[in-house]
This record gives C-alpha cells, sequence and structure tokens, in this order.
C-alpha cells in the first residue's frame, strides 16, 4: 500500500523578505518553463510515493522535513512507479534525467531512475534554499516545468594531485558538494598517499585509514556519488605474478570496504613499468579475474603513461598498443595536448584514432602541484562542447586546497551538465557568492587577481580590469615619465578596492574554513595593495623630482617586499602568490625604472 504522508520543511525561516520567486539554480536544467507565477508553502507538504524509493534517497533529501497532516501534494518516483504513472511520458529518456512540476496544488518529481529522482528533489531543495520568505513567513516557489537531464554521463573530480592529500573531513565535505550540484563520480587517487602508491601499494590500509575509507565510500554511496578507488603500482611494479596477486589482493581489501570501481594509474613513472605489453596484461587479467568476476564492479578505469599528446614518443607504440590491445571497455584517461592544456575537439579526436576509443578526461584544472604558492579562483573555460559526445568521462584534478577549488568545481559541474547554458562570467560570480555571502565582493576583487597559472601554454585569465591602464602608464612613464590621469585613477583605485577587500575578507565569518584556507593569499593582497599605492606615489616623486618622498616610498618598498617574501606558506614552499600577470610586473617594472 502507498504511503501518504505529510512532511513540514524545517529551518526556513530567517530569509530576507520578497515578493517574488526566481529560478537560481547550478547546474541549470536543459528546459524551464515558468509563467511567473509564485506558489507559496506554508511549511507543510503530503507525500505520495515513498514505497517505490531507495531509503538513501529518503534519507538524504526528506531528512529536512518533518511529518504534519496538511501541506501540498509532493508526488515522488521513477519511471515505473504507480505514484507517477500519468506522468511517465514527461521524463527524459535518459540515465539520471528527471521531471519536476511546481503547481498551486501539486509538487511532481519523477526520475528516469533511483539517481534522476535524487537530482529532481536536489533541484527542488535549491529552489526553496535560493528563494525566500514573503512577509506572511511563506516560502515561495515559482510555478515551473522543469524536464532535465545531463550533457556528460561522468562528470566529477579526480583527487589525483601531489602535496598534502585532503583530510577525511574535507573529503566528507566535498561529498556532500558534489552531491548538491549534481557531479556523480569522485575517483581517489591522492599521490602522496603511500598504501595508494609506492611505498605501501600492495599493503592494506591500517585500521583508521580503513575505517575512515570505509565510512567515504557508505557515505558516498548515500549521496549518489561513485567512489573510485585508483592505485598507482608502476613505480616499483615488479611484472610477477606475486606482484599481480598482490594487487588483486589490495583490490579485495578495498572491496571489502565497499568499494565498487577501481581504477589503475600509470602516470608520472619511469623505468619497467612504462611498459605497456605489460601494463596491458595486468590490466586484462584485472578486468577478467576480478571486475567482471564480482559482477558488481564498474568499469575498470587506467590512466596512462602516455596521458597527453606531448608525452607521446612514437618510436616505443605505446597509445596504440593499448588501442588495439587494452580490453574495450577499460577506461583509457587523457589530459589533453599537454599535463595542462584546453580541451579541444581536434585533440579528442586525435586521440580517439590512437586507443579506439573515447578518452576518459583528467582535466587538470584547477589543479596547482605544479607551484602550490599559487590559488587558482579564476573563471572556468577552455573545455570544448565535443565532451559530450566525444568522450566516455569528464574529471577535475583539483588542488590541494579543498575549500578554495568548489570555486572551480560549482562552475564545472554547472558546464557538464549542460554545457550550452553555462556563461563562464556568470557561473564565476555565482560561485564566489554561494561560498562567502558576507563578503563576495571582497572575494571577487581577491579571485581576479589570482587565476593566472604562470605556465605560458596555459594562461588563463588575471587581473583584466587594469590590464590596459597598467599596460598604457607603463608605456607613458618610460617615455617621458608622464601618464593619462584616467589611467593613474583607475590603477588608484583598484589598489584601493584591493586593500579594502584584503580588510573585509579578513573579518568574515560565513565561511571559516575557506578564510584559514586562503588566508596567506588574503595577506598577499593587502601586501600587494600597499605596493601597488606606494610605487604610484615613487612615480610621482620621479616625475617632480621629489628626492623626499621618492627616497621614502621607495625604503616603504623594500620592507613590504621583504614582508612579501616571509609571507611563507605551510603547505608549500615560497610566499603566497597572486597578481603575476599584471600587478606583480607593474609594480616591479616601475621600480626598476626608478632605481636607473
Amino acid at each position: 500500500m502507498k504511503k501518504i504522508l505529510a512532511l513540514v520543511f524545517a529551518g526556513f525561516m530567517g530569509f530576507a523578505n520578497t515578493s517574488k520567486a526566481e529560478i537560481k539554480l547550478n547546474p541549470y536544467p536543459q528546459s524551464v518553463k515558468e509563467n511567473g507565477d509564485s506558489i507559496q508553502l506554508t511549511g507543510s507538504f503530503r507525500v505520495y510515493g515513498f514505497d517505490d524509493i531507495k531509503s538513501n534517497i529518503i534519507k538524504n533529501v526528506i531528512d529536512n522535513y518533518r511529518i504534519n497532516e496538511d501541506g501540498i501534494l509532493l508526488r515522488i518516483g521513477t519511471k515505473d512507479s504507480e505514484s507517477i504513472k500519468k506522468f511517465k511520458k514527461k521524463i527524459p529518456n535518459c540515465k539520471e534525467g528527471y521531471y519536476l512540476s511546481v503547481k498551486d496544488n501539486e509538487i511532481v518529481i519523477a526520475g528516469y531512475d533511483n539517481r534522476g529522482l535524487f537530482y529532481g528533489l536536489q533541484t527542488m531543495k535549491l529552489l526553496i534554499d535560493r528563494n525566500s520568505v514573503n512577509d506572511r513567513g511563506n516560502i515561495l516557489l515559482p510555478e515551473v516545468e522543469i524536464v532535465d537531464w545531463p550533457d556528460v554521463a561522468v562528470r566529477g573530480v579526480v583527487e589525483g594531485f601531489y602535496g598534502q592529500p585532503w583530510s577525511h573531513s574535507a573529503r566528507m565535505k566535498l561529498i556532500d558538494f558534489y552531491s548538491k550540484y549534481k557531479l556523480n563520480t569522485y575517483i581517489y587517487g591522492p599521490k602522496n598517499d603511500s598504501y595508494h602508491s609506492t611505498p605501501k601499494w600492495r599493503e592494506p590500509y591500517p585500521n583508521k585509514e580503513a575505517e575512515q575509507l570505509k565510512e567515504l565510500v557508505s557515505y558516498a554511496k548515500e549521496k549518489e556519488v561513485d567512489f573510485v578507488w585508483a592505485i598507482h603500482p608502476g613505480r616499483d611494479i615488479k611484472w610477477t605474478e606475486e606482484d599481480r596477486d598482490k594487487l588483486i589482493y589490495k583490490f579485495e581489501s578495498m572491496y571489502d570496504l565497499g568499494v565498487r570501481a577501481f581504477a589503475v594509474f600509470f602516470d608520472d613513472i619511469s623505468g619497467k613499468g612504462t611498459d605497456a605489453e605489460m601494463q596491458v596484461k595486468l590490466l586484462n587479467y584485472i578486468n577478467k579475474n576480478f571486475i567482471k568476476r564480482k559482477g558488481d564492479i564498474a568499469s575498470l578505469i587506467m590512466c596512462p603513461t602516455e596521458y597527453n599528446r606531448s608525452r607521446r614518443k612514437v618510436e616505443t607504440h605505446y597509445l596504440e598498443t593499448l588501442g588495439d590491445k587494452l580490453d574495450s571497455d577499460i577506461h583509457i584517461m587523457w589530459t589533453g595536448d599537454r599535463a595542462l592544456s584546453d580541451i579541444t575537439y581536434e585533440n579528442l579526436k586525435w586521440i580517439q584514432e590512437l586507443i579506439k576509443r573515447n578518452p576518459y578526461i583528467w582535466w587538470n584544472y584547477p589543479v596547482t602541484d605544479f607551484s602550490n604558492d599559487r590559488i587558482l579562483m579564476g573563471e572556468v573555460y577552455g573545455v570544448d562542447p565535443s565532451i559530450k559526445t566525444e568522450t566516455s568521462g569528464f574529471v577535475s584534478n583539483p588542488m590541494e586546497y579543498p575549500e578554495s577549488s568548489k570555486l572551480a568545481l560549482y562552475s564545472i559541474a554547472g558546464y557538464t551538465w549542460n554545457i550550452d547554458s553555462y556563461n563562464a562570467k556568470q557561473s564565476w560570480l555565482e560561485s564566489i557568492e554561494w561560498t562567502l555571502p558576507d563578503a563576495s565582493e571582497a572575494l571577487e576583487c581577491l579571485a581576479t587577481h589570482s587565476s593566472a597559472t604562470g605556465v605560458e601554454h596555459f594562461p588563463r585569465k588575471e587581473s583584466e580590469n587594469i590590464k590596459l591602464p597598467a599596460e598604457r602608464f607603463l608605456n607613458n612613464f618610460k617615455k617621458d615619465r608622464s601618464w593619462n590621469e584616467n589611467d593613474f585613477n583607475d590603477l588608484y583605485n583598484e589598489f584601493v578596492r584591493m586593500k579594502t577587500a584584503a580588510d573585509e575578507l579578513d573579518l568574515s565569518e560565513s565561511n571559516e574554513d575557506f578564510i584559514s584556507e586562503i588566508h596567506p593569499w588574503i595577506v598577499s593582497l593587502d601586501l600587494w595593495s600597499q605596493m601597488g599605492l606606494e610605487v604610484l606615489e615613487l612615480a610621482k616623486a620621479i616625475r617632480y623630482k621629489n628626492t623626499l618622498v621618492y627616497n621614502k616610498k621607495l625604503r616603504h618598498l623594500k620592507i613590504l617586499e621583504s614582508r612579501i617574501e616571509k609571507n611563507n606558506l605551510k603547505v608549500a614552499a615560497g610566499s603566497a602568490t597572486l597578481g603575476t600577470s599584471v600587478i606583480k610586473p607593474f609594480i616591479e617594472e616601475i621600480m626598476k625604472i626608478s632605481i636607473e
């Protein structure tokens, strides 16, 4: 017998007053139809269709509600559920797709499958969370009809960077984040986990770490995130039956912890481990004698030694060997033309010819293990829309800074779900507002000046708002020690904005973990703002031949330089770096001119 329950949304009080509901969603749905009207949720729902739904969906989405006798009807189910039978034709014919309708007398959430239903319920939660209450204290929801599905089937994150692995608590929070924004895959493969890589990949995890991984796997399952555990054996693997069996044994130990998806990484190695023939032999053996024998494990994933075009050695026929001999159902990861690379249609077609399958994209952004003094918080762009049809999966390799990585992951989630609706600038601004609601303008300022990779072949936009004024100022100053007053004012105002932003960020309380993580860059923003203001005064002193001010400003600039050098990071060598595209070169050039 179907259950008809009434549930109340708890904790909705405290929103600002408004008179109109808005559609504010990430990822943005494929199809949204609204009539401009809103409904008022007085606080309760009658829910129909529980018996057909997996318990984890009820637990994770409905737990925020309580039982009540009255309220609007909330009808939920999957495509074969009796509860939503008359809406079956409206459900998109796509895994993870869903149909959601909000009307004055009924809310319908119908998923193609359980995960689709889960995502539909998550969308409803976002509609509630991102709307407000009216003067009567009632939540306003827009009357809307949504038909939604993902463009990219496999979307998520690979924790595959060098450096300090994420903490257990950070991983748990990130799984919440993935689930909320419809990222469905998390690959566990931190290079500095010695039980993932050399020297202890053959050994099972100690009890404490094993229990944490077990909890992580279980939590990911509850949140509809596919947990993939990866091993990285290539640095010291011996192509023997003994090592093969030890790898299988390690996978068995992870299987006992609940893992149902596996990967083998052969990236960043040298020596005998790079042998394509031996890699294929091992992987095909694992595929036959472990993956398929178990019967409940997802397709195997491998990261090749030649994982981008710049690493290809034509004479080895490495990639061709994988394409010809590796079981066709094993995914092969790929980073593009280089380790840090835009993902282009041309490159995708190029690698398909060699590996004879669609590549599984490992996108090295916003990772900073190549330069740990940086923190990348700029707009997300550079991935061709053809990933929708020309790849078998797409995962981002983030930074060792988990909270800061969410800025980029927010946009990656939006892009991979609905490519056509994605707007890089808009998504970036939304991610900033979501990350730090009490200081979003200040964070936008910091992020504007903290987005350059410093890698010539993979540039990211930074300090675009003052790039032209800085260039013009320098050109004029070099020529005859003059400048355009508008350029001077633009630079002056931006340096003041940086100073104010640093002070505001220091006082922010809406995301303490994030502020703690980025604190070195807040200090750096403050110091570079002072440098900028002082270097403008130095330029004036040079122009007007004021020796006293010149000496004073130059001395202070040297002091600020020393303070920047001493703003050391705990997790990386060197100081917290930002402004390397425009601000730092501008200041350094003025100082260089001043002592010529």
